[in-house]
């Protein structure tokens, strides 16, 4: 077997905290994390709840006269474009 189709990136499990920190702050290690993701070179999994504790956070402060910023749409294509592998 060619020893290239057996490679698999490091696998790094993030929590709500690291997905925040990733989102919110460019100069993180866990936003690091993500561009290294989005190369290749490393597999960020997450799961579904960690991701609901991010929106919980985007749509109770991210408002405008007092209406949550991001609709739902926007929020799941933000999602979909995040190098994590959802569980």
């Amino acid at each position: 077997m060619n020893a290239m189709m057996s490679w698999k990136p490091p696998r790094v499990a993030f929590e709500t905290r690291h997905l925040v920190k990733a989102l919110f702050d460019s100069t993180t290690p866990e936003a690091e994390l993500m561009n290294v993701a989005a190369r290749g070179d490393v597999e960020i999994t997450a799961s579904r709840s960690a991701w609901n504790g991010v929106l919980w956070l985007i749509q109770s402060t991210v408002k405008e006269g007092g209406r949550p910023l991001y609709s739902g749409e926007e929020l799941a294509k933000l999602r979909a474009d995040l190098p994590v592998q959802w569980s």
